[in-house]
């Protein structure tokens, strides 16, 4: 019969074993080098690198954050103010936010292929606008700084006088 030590020593080396290819799979925030920027121009800027399923074609005003995801493909999630190009003519980067319409943020899903580092977008969607909150009505407000609620005296009660 095997020893506890043994047992104890074989699930360590289990768990050694399985924590990076756990993590293979996990994306992971980076912060956003001209490296990237060139990676994702040149995706977006090349229309045949979009998956056949993509429809939007974007140009890039501003890269905004990433998140990586290491493998036999690299995944990259590029989080991206940029504008709905319309079409294949202006893809890749926008001048500025007034050329086009649906401009706005995006998410950006692109693959890059270890062996030959043919780049593929896979996936443009727009992201959805963040509501304000909504005010609050007029008798759940509360009063603001410096201001006091008045209360009408209670029936039946005198106020003191000084």
């Amino acid at each position: 019969m095997p020893s506890l030590r043994t047992i104890a020593s074989s699930f360590f080396a289990l768990a050694l074993v399985s924590v990076p290819a756990a993590q293979a799979g996990a994306w992971t925030p980076a912060n956003v080098t001209e490296a990237d920027n060139t990676l994702l121009i040149s995706a977006v800027s090349d229309v045949s690198s979009y998956s056949s399923s993509v429809s939007t074609y974007l140009c890039v005003h501003k890269v905004n954050s990433l998140k990586k995801q290491a493998g036999k493909t690299s995944n990259y999630s590029f989080g991206v103010t940029g504008c709905n190009a319309g079409g294949e003519e202006f893809v890749g980067r926008c001048p500025d936010l007034t050329s086009f319409p649906g401009c706005g943020s995006y998410n950006i899903a692109v693959s890059s292929d270890s062996k030959t580092g043919k780049l593929k977008v896979t996936s443009v969607k727009k992201q959805a606008a963040k509501q304000a909150p909504k005010p609050k009505k007029e008798s759940q407000q509360t009063p603001k700084q410096g201001e006091h609620e008045q209360q009408p005296p209670k029936q039946g009660v005198q106020q003191a006088s000084k």
